[in-house]
């Protein structure tokens, strides 16, 4: 499957729960687990508002804005299915993301609705 079939999949398991929004122009916004997973850094885990874009030419990039140990400069939080491989499990309906970089070595991130309201703050 492509990578943006698995967003769609992920959304289609999610959509009406507790403050998962689907954005009138179909971007899914919604507060999750995170738990990022690297050679360099470890196992982190943060809960974090997360975007993913499904229309125009962003669409399959994610965002997870920042929180806490997770920050643009020591972890890769704008995502795209050209650079990661997505899968949806839907054993438990996460959503997880892996690569290789020079930044973080091997890396996967977990990403798990969590229920709580999407905050930039």
């Amino acid at each position: 499957m492509s990578g943006i079939l698995e967003i769609y999949e992920f959304g289609q398991n999610w959509r009406g729960t507790d403050n998962f929004q689907v954005m009138p122009v179909g971007n899914f916004l919604f507060g999750a687990r995170i738990t990022y997973i690297s050679d360099k850094r470890g196992t982190e885990r943060e809960s974090c508002t997360v975007m993913m874009v499904r229309n125009g030419i962003q669409d399959g990039e994610i965002n997870i804005y920042e929180k806490g140990v997770l920050t643009a400069n020591t972890h890769h939080l704008g995502l795209k299915s050209q650079f990661q491989d997505y899968i949806y499990d839907k054993n438990d309906g996460a959503f997880v993301i892996s690569g290789a970089s020079k930044k973080m070595g091997e890396y996967s991130i977990r990403i798990s609705p969590n229920g709580t309201v999407p905050s930039f703050t």
